[in-house]
């Protein structure tokens, strides 16, 4: 079974599918599979970013009770 990957990890491998792709050394085919894996990434990175910012949202710490922060707090 493969280990989950964090955040980190997961920019830095979208951060080397960028890189290659910049470089223009891979073939078409080839760049079609780093994209296709690089999109899979972003998709799997904004839904670590929605759940925390969920939990973010309940957080309030000074009073214990539940809020929605403010856009201007986000």
């Amino acid at each position: 079974m493969a280990k989950n990957k964090t955040f980190e990890e997961k920019m830095k491998e979208l951060e080397e599918k960028v890189t290659l792709l910049e470089s223009g050394e891979v073939g078409l085919e080839e760049s079609i599979g780093i994209i296709t894996r690089a999109a899979a990434i972003i998709k799997e990175l904004e839904k670590e970013l929605d759940d925390t910012e969920g939990k973010l949202k309940l957080l309030d710490l000074k009073t214990d009770e539940i809020t929605p922060l403010s856009e201007d707090e986000a």
